[in-house]
């Protein structure tokens, strides 16, 4: 399945990339779709939005597409169609 992707404010500069299509498991987690970007653009990608298995304590992830502004956690399930959104925390 297809998830569109799209990162925004430093994570463009950390990622090296704005938007994204990517392809993913049905099974897939948010996690499994910034190892997708990561195949795409280059391992640095990983770091740039995880720590470790999780999202960096900087980083929200939240889909816009069935459930507008739904935050997500690293863990989340992801559907094919969906469009996720990656920014850095406001503090």
């Amino acid at each position: 399945m297809s998830v569109e992707v799209r990162l925004e404010g430093s994570l463009v500069a950390r990622a090296g990339a704005r938007r994204a299509n990517v392809p993913v498991p049905e099974d897939a987690t948010v996690e499994d779709v910034v190892s997708a970007l990561a195949e795409k653009y280059g391992p640095h990608v990983r770091p740039a939005i995880l720590e470790g298995h999780r999202l960096r304590t900087d980083t929200v992830a939240i889909r816009e597409s069935r459930s507008p502004g739904e935050r997500l956690t690293s863990d989340s399930n992801v559907r094919h169609g969906d469009r996720l959104r990656f920014e850095m925390r406001a503090y």
